[in-house]
């Protein structure tokens, strides 16, 4: 008898078991995308190395030490996955996609070429114990048939295939760490119920839509007029859509209702719901959430595990692959998972075949990964079976054009004259205020009773903030940690819904921009991409309840300032749109967010950069190409570097470390947790530490970690950085640099 895995309290399971239910597992949730029996084999195979003395002889090992020794100790000590790799590679083109899943279904999908053995060219030639022992019909070819892949040009193939194989990876992983689970921890393995669908969904939003009662204002007929589109639309075709709602005009409701709708009728599985901003996706999860119940998941980095409002144990193993039928997560979470090669984060990814992808702010995706990104999203609408609603604010920036000629094709409008919804829904009037200094804009602002500044980078806001010199007022930026800004947050929302003359005056970066729902007469915003003017304009008289003193409706104040640039620098992609802006403004001052001037806009900043975007735009943080990772060899079939794709794909391209502050009560408790671990902390301890610690960190650049630990302000522990000067840490602004004598870099949101 072989076995797969040993515990101490029940029988050791038998391989055999182990390989047929993680074949039944992956055939499962390849059905989806039509590629079961593909998949089954690559369950079948997955664990033929352990049909070896060497691996059998490892597991005795291992449950003789028992306690003695941590079974991260032994892991990796006897190779069982190179050989299912290799016997899955003898079978030609379509069996060497099995190998990349196989081979890397511990450590992750491999690079095909490398200088390390580590590589599928070095795993396919290492000389390993054979697997005689494996049973023949476990070995045995059957058909190893690959859907037919739609692509347009021949050019698209290798990006098609290497897509497919991440897929069939996805489906591999999940389902083998499923039935590992099943065996070695079944009481966890219990709590993974199914959930509400998506048809039960769609009649717990209709009844609570129904019951809504909202003031018949001018805004609100008009909100209901989105979402009666929505509905009827969801009866087209899986495929493209657009929604061109203006910030306030109710998209985030009439989106859901139109995926949930159309997920009925086309026998979708679940609905995904994708934000630009980790910094507002509390919020939306919130709406929905008062909707629908607990049956949201959120799934992103600021999430406060211990909350029993907002994570259960169902949503939390949920969250591991996406087993339910309305996800709220991140761009970053969702993009770069499409681009991964870690098991962790490719279990998810079979879960997006048939399923509605909401992508809100869709013109915020990063102009120099453009081409990755959208091929992806080709590939989860044509052959995966999924709908993309691209739901924004101002206008689908990244639909197929003559000067762009990547876009995304056949995206069907869902609302029909979206020029006429502007019109309908135009709360506010653009000005135009020159150059302010910092003395100029306070001087300014302190003459408002309620208004809103947005700024591009902390360090501005710190300084506006300060000259205001006024207790009341309030400051959010990325300085400040999450749970920090969400008291805040819920403060101006207090002040706002009081009456208007509870003082309220805001200084902010993008962090309040998209998403944050609240409502001031006034808005000032430093010059920008003319897409980020338009959401700052989202938070000007958004309810369209401004009246003068006739009582007549009156538009809101959005004036657009410009400041000294070289001391409050900020990233390059800022300036440029912000030069973008200026090149449209004059064209089109007598409205400045009219759908033509935004079309004018994206014209300069999108769609006429000349070239062709895979060839030199996605690029990611060491110059590498993520489209010319993968190529098509006529002898060996694809040739993939999954890893290399995976480094260079990466949204935010600044990577910063997480510095734990003393926020509160709980962030001091926090420190102190952190300094009383053991020297030898069980990782798991560490993880879940990690996972409380996350709402009461704040990022800081690497050249700026390199000055504060230079001044001795950061202090250490099993890799993890907190506050050693709990003086640094303002309650107004957050991380202060001038406490610490430090003269920061610009600091980006």
């Amino acid at each position: 008898m072989y076995y797969a895995h040993t515990a101490k309290d029940r029988d050791w399971e038998p391989l055999r078991e182990h390989l047929v239910e993680t074949a039944d597992r992956a055939e499962g949730f390849a059905s989806a995308f039509h590629s079961g029996p593909l998949a089954r084999h690559a369950g079948l195979w997955h664990d033929l190395g352990k049909y070896s003395e060497a691996f059998q002889a490892y597991l005795k090992l291992s449950a003789s030490l028992g306690d003695e020794v941590h079974q991260s100790d032994l892991r990796g000590t006897v190779d069982h996955s190179t050989a299912g790799a290799q016997h899955a590679a003898k079978h030609g083109p379509v069996g060497r996609l099995l190998a990349y899943c196989i081979a890397g279904h511990h450590a992750g999908l491999p690079d095909g070429e490398g200088e390390t053995v580590s590589c599928l060219r070095g795993r396919l030639g290492k000389v390993i114990e054979p697997i005689e022992a494996a049973p023949a019909d476990l070995k045995e070819l059957g058909r190893l048939p690959i859907r037919p892949l739609q692509t347009k040009h021949d050019r698209e193939k290798p990006f098609a295939l290497a897509f497919y194989t991440r897929m069939l990876f996805s489906c591999l992983v999940d389902a083998d760490f499923l039935a590992t689970e099943k065996y070695l921890d079944p009481d966890r393995s219990e709590h993974r119920v199914d959930g509400a669908t998506c048809n039960q969904l769609r009649e717990r939003l209709d009844r609570y839509l129904a019951e809504k009662v909202n003031d018949a204002t001018h805004v609100n007929r008009r909100r209901a007029e989105v979402l009666d589109a929505c509905r009827a639309k969801a009866s087209q075709p899986p495929g493209f859509f657009s929604l061109n709602v203006p910030t306030g005009g109710g998209k985030t409701l009439s989106s859901l209702a139109f995926a949930l709708r159309h997920a009925e009728e086309h026998d979708l599985r679940r609905v995904v719901y994708a934000i630009p901003f980790t910094s507002i996706i509390e919020q939306t999860a919130d709406v929905f959430r008062e909707a629908l119940g607990d049956e949201v998941l959120e799934h992103h980095s600021s999430l406060e595990p211990d909350d029993p409002a907002r994570q259960t144990v169902r949503s939390r193993l949920a969250a591991e692959n996406f087993d339910a039928s309305l996800i709220v997560t991140t761009n970053v979470q969702l993009f770069e998972s499409l681009f991964a090669s870690r098991t962790s984060r490719c279990r998810k990814l079979h879960r997006l075949a048939k399923s509605v992808i909401i992508l809100d702010e869709a013109q915020t995706l990063p102009p120099k990964l453009l081409a990755p990104t959208l091929a992806a999203l080709r590939e989860l609408v044509v052959n995966y079976g999924s709908t993309v609603v691209l739901c924004t604010a101002t206008q689908p920036a990244i639909e197929h054009r003559e000067s762009f000629p990547i876009g995304l094709e056949c995206v069907r409008p869902i609302i029909d004259d979206p020029h006429a919804l502007h019109r309908d829904l135009r709360r506010t009037s653009v000005e135009m205020a020159g150059e302010l200094t910092v003395e100029e804009l306070a001087a300014r602002l302190e003459e408002e009773k309620q208004a809103l500044c947005i700024v591009n980078s902390r360090r501005h806001a710190a300084a506006i903030f300060q000259a205001l010199d006024d207790p009341n007022a309030l400051h959010l930026s990325a300085s400040m940690c999450a749970a920090h800004r969400s008291e805040v947050v819920r403060e101006i929302r207090r002040r706002l819904s009081r009456c208007p003359d509870e003082p309220c005056l805001v200084v902010s970066t993008q962090v309040i921009e998209a998403g944050v729902d609240v409502d001031f007469p006034t808005v000032y915003r430093a010059a920008a991409g003319l897409d980020s003017i338009a959401q700052a304009a989202g938070r000007c008289n958004r309810e369209g309840k401004l009246t003068g003193p006739d009582d007549l409706a009156r538009l809101g104040r959005v004036v657009v300032f410009d400041y000294d640039a070289k001391s409050f620098r900020t990233v390059p992609l800022i300036e440029r749109a912000a030069c973008r802006f200026h090149e449209v403004a004059p064209d089109h001052a007598n409205d400045l967010l009219a759908p033509e001037a935004i079309e004018a806009y994206f014209g300069l900043h999108y769609w006429n950069i000349g070239g062709d975007l895979g060839q030199g735009w996605d690029k990611g943080a060491e110059d590498r190409s993520v489209m010319e990772c993968f190529s098509l060899d006529r002898s060996v079939g694809l040739r993939a570097q999954f890893r290399e794709a995976s480094s260079a794909y990466r949204l935010i391209d600044d990577a910063q470390t997480p510095i734990l502050v003393p926020f509160g009560e709980q962030g001091k408790h926090l420190i102190e947790r952190l300094e009383s671990l053991p020297e030898a902390p069980d990782p798991k301890d560490l993880r879940a530490f990690d996972r409380r610690a996350q709402r009461y960190t704040v990022g800081v650049f690497d050249r700026d970690l390199w000055k504060l630990d230079q001044n001795h302000v950061l202090l250490e522990r099993h890799g993890r950085f907190y506050l050693g000067n709990p003086g640094a840490y303002n309650e107004q602004l957050g991380l202060d640099y001038k406490v610490l004598g430090l003269d920061a870099e610009a600091l980006v949101i």
